[in-house]
């Protein structure tokens, strides 16, 4: 791993342990020892292990002992907190801003790699994590694991970073696009900046008013949006009838041997920094339109999104509403600030469980909701309700802990050395793709 890598996971692991020491000790002080032991077994440096260890203990001493929290005032502090609803935004921004940067730092150190590539071999490492914006590399790789059993050597880090937002997906629905992606996290931005600048919002204006037509108008748009929103499930199947369908297994072989996929996230730099036509007014549009529509590239074009939408269906953590709570059905109010809430406008105030792909596990809904417990991410039955800082461990967990398991089973490192990027980058307009 690079030096952006290991300051992102440096930053990242600590928020995740005080997640784990400041909520339910018991489990703490088990996914504690988890971490131990998988540093242990990794042959980690002995400090990681050994303050692991530390962390244990003092778990497990706060919880068993507690006549220690009178000679001790801090173990006192690790009583679980009272995880209010309203938390839940200020974790989610947190835990954002603290990916985007991550991505951020990467990315300069990426721009600075392929500014020095020009010249010979950079004094600057190679950012793996630049992997995970290849799409389509990563879906080749797939089917070569699935296929083959073949793990992909030139650019593992992209389907290492698949596989853990698929299983995101599996314990938190699209809890990747609402806390973790950061194009998501930049569409939302653009959104926010242009109603600053233009407060206008025409399907909301229609909404309130008492016009005839303007029914007619919302049914149009709602059917509209509908068709809209098959789209990303059209690029997802088109994608997956090109590489899983239309791509021979001889075929996907040349192809991750091949020069062409090993320059794949150079190929990816020519386009983004020496943009053609097409590709700006592509650019252009998908910007537009994160502007004019809330979660507008994510709702209608990101084929990721669908993907996650499909395997978050079998997610067990739901929101759930609980009509025992909910003041619609408690004193007959006509409440619906959860739906308000909402980015992607689910009705989430006249279901029991929220079913709906659009769905990213957001969780604004929880934090609006004015009643305490009335709205939750649970299990069935409304068992083992989701809480702020267990979003943050999952999200940690996933998308840093198992990445660095990756790491030191050698399964996150290119084995494309310096040199021939430099052969492959002053041969980048002539590479075959097979």
């Amino acid at each position: 791993m690079t030096m952006s890598e290991w300051l992102a996971i440096g930053i990242a692991l600590p928020v995740g342990l005080w997640a784990l020491v400041v909520g339910q000790r018991v489990w703490g002080a088990l996914l504690t020892l988890g971490l131990l032991l998988v540093a242990w077994g990794l042959t980690l440096a002995p400090w990681v292990w050994a303050v692991l260890a530390g962390v244990t203990l003092l778990l497990l001493a706060a919880e068993k002992l507690p006549n220690l929290s009178v000679r001790f005032p801090v173990l006192a502090r690790l009583m679980p907190p009272d995880h209010k609803q309203r938390h839940w935004n200020r974790w989610r921004t947190a835990t954002q801003w603290l990916l985007v940067a991550a991505m951020a730092i990467a990315a300069l150190q990426y721009a600075v790699y392929m500014w020095q590539l020009g010249d010979g071999v950079p004094d600057v490492a190679r950012p793996n994590i630049v992997d995970a914006f290849l799409p389509v590399a990563a879906a080749i790789q797939l089917k070569a694991l699935f296929s083959y059993g073949l793990w992909d050597s030139a650019h593992p880090a992209g389907l290492m970073m698949l596989l853990v937002a698929l299983l995101l997906s599996v314990v938190v629905k699209r809890g990747f696009c609402g806390w973790a992606c950061p194009i998501g996290w930049l569409g939302e931005q653009l959104y926010q900046l242009r109603r600053r600048v233009l407060p206008v919002n025409a399907i909301e204006r229609l909404q309130l008013s008492d016009r005839r037509w303007s029914k007619a108008v919302l049914w149009l748009t709602t059917a509209v949006d509908w068709l809209l929103r098959a789209v990303k499930y059209a690029l997802l199947a088109a994608m997956i009838n090109l590489v899983f369908l239309g791509m021979p297994g001889m075929m996907v072989m040349r192809y991750l041997n091949g020069a062409y996929h090993q320059a794949a996230d150079m190929k990816m730099w020519v386009m983004f920094s020496s943009p053609s036509a097409p590709t700006l007014v592509g650019i252009v549009s998908i910007v537009a339109l994160a502007a004019v529509r809330r979660n507008g590239f994510c709702r209608y074009l990101c084929p990721y999104g669908a993907l996650m939408a499909i395997v978050g269906a079998f997610s067990p953590l739901k929101i759930r509403r609980d009509t025992d709570r909910c003041l619609r059905n408690t004193k007959g109010m006509d409440c619906d600030k959860c739906q308000r809430a909402c980015p992607s406008r689910i009705n989430v105030h006249l279901v029991n469980t929220v079913h709906s792909d659009e769905c990213n596990s957001c969780q604004r809904c929880v934090s609006a909701c004015p009643s305490r417990g009335a709205l939750a991410s649970a299990l069935p039955m409304n068992r083992i309700k989701l809480t702020p800082l267990a979003m943050v461990v999952i999200i940690v967990v996933t998308l840093f802990v198992i990445p660095l398991m990756g790491a030191g089973l050698g399964l996150w490192n290119s084995d494309v050395t310096d040199q021939i990027r430099v052969m492959l980058w002053q041969n980048i307009d002539k590479l075959p793709m097979f």
